[in-house]
């Protein structure tokens, strides 16, 4: 019943996320698993996370999540959803903001297509514009560097965080300011980043709900 009701409040306000997707992530039951994946990319990593680690960090917890509901929602592989998620979360938390956010900016500009190019010139999964950034594309290695995934995501989230330090934390304006839509009075792109950007934060609460009363059962068994 409490695991019931934790799933209704999740879903309140936000899209449904499939059962089905939870319990193919294993996590509605507690299966043996194996290690915890580096934030480097291997093809022929699993991507599947200890049960101890989970207990220790909950980032590895929500690094699962929100490679699954990526995987299902956008439709790309399990290895290129938790490749993306996992630099997310690497270079959010270096330069100071959500991985959610950024990863919700992703799905705006890209949909998680890493060889977009906007009819602007901006190229890659976060949709970095070459000629607004010359010098930080120049140093990253050239506009064929930005559709390469690790290297987009890791200048897209640092122009990001310029922006959000030039808006001094407003996160409205700083989307503005990436978005080239600053001074626009009806712009809507926030409004849709700001949209998945809840979506993606209800799926790692749903998760770590249904841990806690996964956590809580098994509690009372013993």
């Amino acid at each position: 019943m409490r695991t019931q009701i934790l799933l209704k409040r999740a879903y309140h306000d936000t899209v449904t996320i499939p059962l089905l997707f939870l319990i193919g992530a294993g996590l509605t039951h507690q299966p043996s698993r194996a290690a915890v994946p580096s934030m480097k990319f291997d093809p022929s990593d699993s991507h599947e996370f200890q049960q101890e680690a989970a207990n220790t960090d909950p980032n590895i917890l929500k690094i699962k999540a929100l490679s699954g509901y990526i995987k299902e929602r956008f439709k790309i592989s399990e290895n290129k959803a938790a490749t993306i998620v996992s630099e997310a979360f690497r270079h959010g938390l270096q330069q100071g903001l959500q991985p959610e956010l950024i990863l919700a900016v992703i799905a705006v500009e890209s949909r998680f297509k890493e060889k977009a190019i906007s009819p602007a010139g901006a190229r890659g999964l976060m949709q970095v514009l070459a000629r607004a950034h010359p010098k930080k594309v120049q140093n990253l290695g050239g506009l064929p560097a930005l559709y390469d995934p690790r290297k987009n995501i890791k200048l897209g989230t640092h122009i990001l965080a310029q922006y959000k330090d030039v808006s001094n934390g407003n996160i409205r304006r700083t989307l503005l300011r990436y978005n080239g839509s600053l001074g626009k009075a009806k712009s809507r792109y926030p409004d849709k980043v700001m949209r998945v950007y809840k979506q993606m934060k209800t799926t790692a609460r749903l998760t770590e709900q249904l841990q806690l009363a996964q956590a809580n059962r098994t509690t009372l068994q013993q």
